[in-house]
């Protein structure tokens, strides 16, 4: 039973080849989703530490409710990594069969973030028969936002798509509306962040497409003029990934943050920012710090510092915390909260680690 209605799924997409129908069997996870707050794994031995199968080719499908968008959020993600991702790939549609506009195409260690347009997303996993990786979990729920940022190597086409930044001001149409090729610099070149393609690769396009250096970013000081390189979802987006904050995407129902090396000092120039993500039932989330806390003090919290708010327009923020007392604990409404940490190029402390608890009705 679950072959053929796997198999009606996909014939009617026309996603599949139908000789590879059968390696579907393989796909982890339901292949159609309706209720909030889900897991989507890539394959079924992720969990017993077993790499994806060869020439696998799976899809799914998830529905939020009407007026709501979908959000997809990377739990562990291992693809074959390639520029182009023409090997093993991940590549979402924003709707409900892979004849919707594609989102891009994913592959490698890093995954942002990202959310469909409308209640539909599907997604689909190829992979070939050579390279195989440890595979992807993924985490999704409904949301009333548009989530969508490409990669830091990566060029953000006006239609939405993300190509490589090596693809921009080369003469073709590689996003598919020509937005890669409008103003390019005479002479040829190639700009490297958002839409103007004037801002180069260590550069921050402000809305009004002025750049600023990306060390700016989040760095206290409204730079843009209109608070944009301030705000958490654009250093979240923009930041360099550093694998010293660990898994920066948490769900469930309690965990905990701490800071890199924690107990031990934490280092210099560090931006770990952390998003909760609590089940839909939650109305509160309980913060409560180690009374070890200990981060360079400064009257103003400008150089070392933690934060905790709920969105970019600062609501519920608590902090920036510094120095050797323990913020008492607190609570932030809803269900969704970021934490941000961040250390600049000079003294370094033992840091904190912090405790957060979902609270229901």
């Amino acid at each position: 039973m679950f072959v053929f209605a796997l198999y009606g799924l996909l014939a009617v997409s026309g996603a599949l080849p139908a000789d590879r129908v059968d390696r579907a069997v393989e796909c982890g996870s339901q292949l159609f989703l309706t209720t909030n707050f889900g897991q989507i794994s890539s394959h079924g031995g992720f969990n017993n530490s077993h790499n994806y199968g060869k020439n696998m080719n799976c899809i799914w499908r998830v529905q939020a409710p009407e007026g709501q968008n979908v959000e997809l959020v990377a739990k562990d993600f291992d693809v074959e990594a390639d520029p182009s991702c023409g090997y093993d790939y991940v590549e979402l549609f924003d709707g409900d069969s892979v004849n919707a506009p594609s989102l891009g195409k994913f592959c490698g260690s890093v995954f942002k973030p990202i959310s469909s347009t409308q209640r539909y997303l599907t997604l689909i996993f190829v992979t070939d028969d050579n390279q195989q990786q440890t595979g992807f979990v993924f985490f999704y729920n409904f949301t009333t936002e548009v989530i969508h940022s490409c990669l830091d190597n990566q060029f953000a086409c006006t239609n939405g798509r993300c190509i490589s930044t090596t693809y921009k001001c080369d003469g073709d149409d590689d996003c598919l509306d020509d937005s890669d090729e409008q103003n390019c610099p005479a002479g040829g070149g190639s700009g490297t962040n958002g839409g103007s393609g004037a801002c180069a690769a260590d550069e921050f396009t402000c809305p009004d497409d002025s750049c600023i250096d990306r060390d700016w970013l989040c760095d206290g000081d409204d730079d843009c003029g209109d608070g944009a390189d301030e705000k958490v979802t654009t250093c979240r987006t923009h930041s360099p990934v550093q694998a010293a904050c660990g898994n920066t995407d948490l769900t469930g129902t309690a965990g905990t943050i701490k800071s890199p090396n924690y107990p031990s000092n934490y280092p210099n120039d560090v931006l770990c920012i952390y998003h909760i993500i609590a089940d839909a039932s939650t109305t509160s989330i309980h913060f409560k710090f180690d009374n070890s806390f200990d981060v360079e003090d400064d009257d103003t919290c400008q150089y070392d510092y933690i934060k905790i708010t709920t969105d970019d327009a600062n609501a519920n923020k608590h902090g920036p915390f510094c120095g050797t007392t323990a913020p008492t604990p607190f609570n932030v409404p809803g269900n969704q909260a970021f934490v941000m940490f961040k250390a600049d190029g000079s003294t370094v402390s033992k840091g904190f680690r912090v405790d957060w608890v979902a609270h229901g009705n």
